[in-house]
């Protein structure tokens, strides 16, 4: 297949989608690397990081946070059947973007709200609402049903019962997301996302541009349409891949889970983890991205500068492998780690904390922490889009 050109998608319009490769992505991540200017890998502080992640992975650290405020990694409390696990994931991923709010006095938090009495911080809290509306009867899981919806639905659907308010952001794209799935569905794969699985026969990427990721791209570019990062179609895959092994599918489902070319998948582009990244040193950042990150300033979606750091972070994932495993076994347990550190330790960080406050795997060669205290300062990259 001949190299495609791909205009990246800003916020949530509208671009080109046509088919494109693996190599296509490469590139376009290759380019972006090749004279950064705001963001470098540090080699030696990788290697002194990468040193610790094994034991750090080892320890599953992150389980005392499932009773916390951010029931990280806390199971489903869901009981579907096998073609609606399918639709969930692509559901729960397509929404899974800006869970950040800016509080009054201008300091940022994670998305924080109340659903069915509990308190959820973060991603808990997004997820919290696709469980209430399925419990309660509406059904999100039904491509007819999203397709419809209106604002007032979206609206209900994340609504805090606890103020009645409503702190999720981007409702107009999150309103995008769930008709567009729900119409793509509808009208191209008979109304369920197992005949997409069914198209790609198992393949992330096929010549003839099928495969899953290819089509998420091209056929759902509103929901699942970020290029050249892809992130939110690799987060589907790795989902669908983790769902397989805690969930026993029919066999011909399964057969479709277990892709042929599972090591073309790559980490998800978030903000969470350029977060981990800078503030241990791993990423040398320039003085224009730390004072936007000091200041908690907007960085303008599809900038060189928003570039960079994402290109970087699915560079610096992937060369993480070699030290946990191999690709992409260790990607699972890598893609939690490496998330769940910024958002439940890096985020609660300050110079001089003490390591029974605050246990942390990395702080004997973070650099925020023993060289440039401005780094504890940084937030994690403010942008307002519909891509992560």
């Amino acid at each position: 297949m001949e190299p495609q050109t791909l205009r990246r998608r800003g916020g949530y319009g509208v671009r080109d989608v046509r088919p494109f490769s693996k190599e296509d992505m490469q590139a376009q991540l290759a380019e972006i690397m090749k004279n950064p200017q705001h963001v470098r890998i540090n080699r030696h502080r990788f290697e002194q990081v990468a040193a610790l992640i094994p034991a750090s992975i080892a320890s599953r650290w992150y389980d005392a946070f499932q009773a916390a405020d951010e029931h990280y990694k806390q199971p489903l409390p869901l009981h579907l059947n096998d073609r609606d696990w399918l639709h969930y994931v692509l559901i729960e991923d397509s929404q899974g973007y800006f869970m950040w709010q800016r509080e009054r006095d201008g300091t940022v938090i994670p998305v924080t709200m109340h659903v069915e009495g509990i308190k959820y911080v973060g991603g808990s809290a997004i997820t919290a609402c696709h469980v209430r509306a399925i419990r309660r009867g509406h059904n999100i899981l039904n491509p007819g049903v999203i397709a419809d919806f209106s604002m007032k639905d979206v609206e209900d659907h994340y609504r805090d019962e606890a103020t009645g308010k409503i702190t999720v952001q981007l409702l107009e794209g999150r309103l995008e997301n769930f008709r567009e799935i729900g119409r793509v569905l509808g009208d191209e794969f008979g109304g369920h996302f197992l005949n997409v699985l069914k198209r790609a026969d198992g393949y992330l990427y096929r010549e003839d541009g099928q495969g899953l990721v290819q089509l998420l791209v091209t056929m759902f570019p509103k929901s699942c349409g970020s290029w050249p990062m892809c992130a939110t179609p690799n987060v589907v895959v790795l989902g669908l891949s983790n769902l397989r092994k805690s969930h026993r599918f029919a066999a011909e489902i399964d057969r479709l889970l277990a892709f042929k070319d599972l090591e073309n998948i790559e980490a998800g582009a978030d903000y969470y983890r350029p977060l981990f990244f800078l503030r241990v040193g791993v990423f040398e950042i320039s003085d224009e991205l730390k004072q936007k990150l000091r200041r908690r300033e907007l960085i303008e979606p599809g900038s060189q500068m928003e570039q960079e750091y994402r290109a970087w972070t699915v560079q610096a994932v992937h060369d993480l492998a070699q030290y946990v495993g191999s690709w992409p076994e260790a990607l699972p347990e890598l893609a939690d780690e490496t998330h769940a550190q910024p958002f439940l330790r890096c985020r609660r960080c300050r110079v001089g904390i003490s390591d029974e406050e605050l246990p942390c795997s990395y702080r004997p060669v973070c650099k925020a922490t023993h060289e440039d205290h401005e780094l504890m300062d940084c937030g994690w990259p403010l942008v307002i889009t519909s891509e992560y």
